[in-house]
């Protein structure tokens, strides 16, 4: 019986052990491109647009717009979001597009090398208009 407490709590202890932790990985430099020429890299691995049932808690409240680089490494995975700006001033925040979904990409076809890129996307939140009846 004590040994069945002992190798139970090694495999507890060997499993907290191994957090699994993502490693961005990098073959080659990390290349700066324009929006308009991310698609010879990386195209969006779903563009399946998820239907929510309300306001995300990320989203700030209003509108405004932002523009934020993102560095894509050579396995397709955003592995850093920096805003870079925002309108009205303060409207996004860097804790706000910490909490964005990230987007998981797949080398387009000109792209056999899996190159690293780092780009600025910018977006922008249309306020609500209430319809008067």
């Amino acid at each position: 019986m004590n040994k069945i407490i002992r190798v139970a709590l090694s495999f507890t202890l060997i499993l907290i052990g191994c957090k699994s932790t993502y490693e961005p990985s990098y073959v080659g430099d990390i290349t700066e491109v324009k929006v308009s020429e991310l698609s010879n890299y990386w195209v969006r691995e779903s563009t399946k647009i998820k239907m929510l049932s309300g306001r995300p808690d990320w989203l700030p409240k209003g509108g405004g717009k932002g523009i934020y680089s993102v560095v894509i490494d050579s396995n397709g995975y955003e592995v850093t979001k920096k805003l870079v700006s925002s309108t009205p001033d303060g409207w996004m925040t860097q804790k706000h597009l910490d909490k964005m979904p990230k987007v998981r990409y797949k080398p387009s076809q000109a792209n056999l090398k899996m190159a690293p890129v780092k780009v600025q996307m910018s977006f922008e939140i249309m306020r609500r208009r209430e319809i008067k009846t």
